[in-house]
């Protein structure tokens, strides 16, 4: 009778396997090998967190130019202020350290590693003349023909608070979004938001030799997002733009554009493809609401036909919209004063998290956020998201799935799928936010 293992008395003492305990050993192992496995994976980690502002204490942005066919680059810009100065030799220096991590697998779905980099930052207290961020760059190698994902980690090594990012690569193509290096002038600033508030005058770069640029303008008004119960049927986009013209770059090979005063541009190398570069002009402060007119669209949500229209039409748009919170509350202040916070509060996350090809509170990952707040449980692959509010796979649950679109002026583009099932729990949340609740 074979056993699981035996002593066998040799030059080295110690114990040597059998075929049955190899066997063994295997099944007893094989779990962990791919608990190690899938947890690596991003597309079965929680990313909830991603859309709780009130735990993120650290707020990077992250651009990505490919320089060549094998080679791209990373620019990051990092607030300051946001990290923490410890006290040095001299009693008035203060200094923060911090680092950051990029990692780059092919999607949310592929644990294998490709290329890593990390950058630490040793900053000095920032004096009242100083700049607000520290901007930077580093190379990776990713090579053309394929997508990958960056999964970005930036922590402040004296607080040990961190953020992380998850940064969609196209390089499959020659012509997408990557291969474009937008900066402001004057400072040469990298937009990278893809989006301004004011008529920048911006200089373009491109990763490919090109004596002209097309440029197609489109002024456009979008509706919001239709209530997540309807039979929505998405409408054909026309691509003919409202305008158009060619820009020529100058004798350092730039390009030299200004935002427009609304709507946004749509840069193409060629005018047999529809992948380009877009930039996007929203109204003031954006992504903030700093005006009362930008208070009165998100109200749509969850208002009647008749009060839109009054609201929308009101002399006074601060003064209505007030009011209208005012009733909510049963003409409590204080209540008015938290439903206005907590609501536009969520608009202007929105606006961080969703904008597309329209602002953040329009699309369908918008609307859902309003109404229902930050999920519970979120989970990512390339082509979707769902969001579920309440347990993870308790039947109590609410879970929303929204579906990747394949969209040439941004990669920020999702699809509620819509079902009729929800229509009684988004008129029930609706009428906690109307019976001044906080939903």
């Amino acid at each position: 009778m074979g056993a699981f293992f035996k002593n066998k008395r040799s030059g080295n003492s110690g114990f040597t396997f059998t075929a049955n305990a190899q066997f063994w050993a295997a099944m007893v192992c094989l779990p962990l090998f791919y608990g190690c496995y899938s947890s690596n994976l991003v597309s079965v980690q929680n990313l909830s967190s991603q859309y709780q502002s009130q735990y993120r204490y650290l707020h990077p942005e992250f651009y990505v130019y490919h320089v060549s066919d094998s080679v791209s680059r990373v620019y990051y810009k990092v607030n300051r202020s946001e990290l923490l100065y410890i006290r040095r030799n001299s009693p008035d220096s203060f200094s923060a350290r911090a680092s950051i991590n990029c990692r780059v697998t092919t999607s949310y779905e592929a644990s294998v590693l490709l290329d890593s980099a990390t950058t630490v930052l040793s900053l000095e207290s920032p004096s009242n003349g100083d700049k607000k961020f520290s901007y930077g760059s580093f190379p990776l190698r990713l090579n053309a023909g394929n997508d990958y994902l960056l999964t970005i980690t930036t922590t402040d090594l004296m607080s040990r608070k961190s953020d992380v990012e998850y940064v969609p690569v196209d390089k499959s193509t020659p012509f997408g979004e990557d291969n474009f290096l937008v900066t402001k002038q004057p400072g040469g600033e990298v937009l990278f938001k893809g989006y301004s508030d004011t008529a920048l005058q911006l200089n373009v770069k491109c990763s490919r030799q090109t004596n002209r640029l097309f440029v197609n303008y489109y002024k456009r008004d979008f509706a919001l997002a239709a209530p997540p119960f309807s039979e929505y049927q998405l409408q054909p986009f026309r691509y003919k733009g409202d305008s158009s013209f060619i820009i020529y770059p100058d004798s350092a090979g730039a390009y030299h554009i200004q935002m427009p005063p609304k709507g946004y541009y749509h840069l193409v190398y060629d005018t047999s493809t529809h992948q380009g570069c877009t930039l996007f002009r929203f109204p003031p402060y954006y992504p903030t609401v700093g005006v009362a007119a930008e208070m009165v669209g998100p109200l749509r949500y969850i208002t009647s036909s008749q009060e839109y229209s009054n609201i929308s039409s009101a002399t006074d748009t601060k003064k209505a919209v007030e009011a209208f919170w005012l009733n909510l509350a049963n003409g409590s202040e204080d209540r008015a004063r938290d439903l206005i916070r907590i609501y536009y509060n969520r608009v202007e996350d929105a606006n961080r998290y969703f904008t597309s090809y329209l602002e953040g509170w329009k699309t369908d990952r918008g609307m859902i956020f309003l109404i229902f707040g930050p999920p519970s449980v979120v989970y990512r692959s390339s082509g979707s998201e769902t969001w579920t509010y309440g347990e993870d796979k308790n039947f109590m649950a609410i879970s929303f799935t929204f579906e990747k679109t394949n969209n040439p002026f941004t990669s920020n583009d999702y699809s509620l799928q819509r079902q009729a099932q929800f229509r009684n729990i988004w008129y029930n949340s609706v009428d906690i936010w109307r019976q001044g609740r906080v939903y």
